[in-house]
């Protein structure tokens, strides 16, 4: 298990930096990955339990019972713990050296490929306390997972989201509107660019296998388990996007949501979208 922290401020703009940075001056970030640093049953037990008390809008027990490797399934993720908390769930990893506190965020990610090989980055984990949403706990965590991801790989120019949450789609949508990338689906736009259409209906028999999708808005019918994760619908700041998912979506259902970077320039775009963004939240 790796605890690793900068201090604020210090994200490098430019380039992924070599260590993640802290959501606030008291918290720190977990960083695990299959093969090298797994995530074991305590520590697995323990990051359940911390985001079943963090997230009290989300039915995290009903989640964790039907999908028990939902964490240790993960080739990258990201922890973002509290480190002020003192809870007697983080005490079982201070004996290993880990450090204390209780969970807040959690990022988490896979490749994948199509049946025509086209390679993905496939975000299967995204979960905020609620009180840290739209703060650095997010830029913080992307950070630390593209760092992951790019040291053992490379940057994904394929990322792909399966959500009920408008607001998961809006944090996508930050950086799949740039110059030389592609969104979808993207409600604003009348006129659709048919190669991502396609590519998403490949991606879609890749992480939803037989499940019926509708390319037009992206819904993936039927896939969420538990049909009744989220308590109450989620909304964004954007109406336009609450707008698509209430109309495309019942619970249960999910939108697939995808960005397609297509030139270097906007590879290093989304860094330094990142950076910049960790930078402002930090300072707020």
């Amino acid at each position: 298990m790796s605890a690793t922290s900068l201090p604020t401020g210090a994200v490098p703009t430019g380039r992924v930096p070599s260590g993640p940075a802290p959501t606030r001056a008291d918290a720190s970030l977990l960083r695990f990955s299959a093969g090298r640093n797994p995530l074991d049953p305590a520590a697995d037990a323990w990051l359940k339990a911390g985001l079943a008390t963090a997230l009290p809008d989300l039915r995290m027990d009903a989640l964790f019972a039907a999908r028990p490797e939902l964490f240790r399934s993960a080739e990258h993720l990201v922890v973002c713990l509290d480190a002020s908390a003192d809870t007697s769930a983080g005490a079982g990893l201070d004996d290993r050296g880990a450090g204390g506190g209780r969970p807040v965020a959690v990022l988490g990610a896979s490749w994948a490929s199509t049946a025509d090989g086209e390679r993905f980055l496939h975000i299967g984990v995204q979960f905020v306390a609620r009180d840290l949403r739209g703060g650095a706990a997010f830029s913080a965590s992307w950070l630390a997972l593209l760092d992951d991801v790019v040291s053992t790989t490379e940057f994904p120019r394929i990322s792909v989201l399966r959500t009920y949450n408008p607001v998961a789609y809006c944090a996508m949508r930050a950086y799949g509107r740039l110059p030389g990338a592609a969104l979808y689906p993207d409600p604003r736009r009348e006129r659709r660019d048919a190669r991502i259409s396609e590519l998403a209906a490949r991606v879609a028999r890749a992480v939803a296998p037989g499940a019926p999708f509708d390319r037009r808005s992206g819904r993936l019918a039927g896939i969420g388990v538990p049909t009744d994760l989220y308590r109450t619908r989620p909304t964004s700041d954007d109406d336009l996007v609450n707008t698509h998912f209430a109309r495309h979506t019942r619970p249960g259902d999910r939108i697939l949501c995808m960005v397609h970077v297509r030139s270097e320039q906007t590879i290093q775009a989304i860094l330094d979208g990142f950076s910049q963004r960790h930078r402002s939240a930090t300072q707020q």
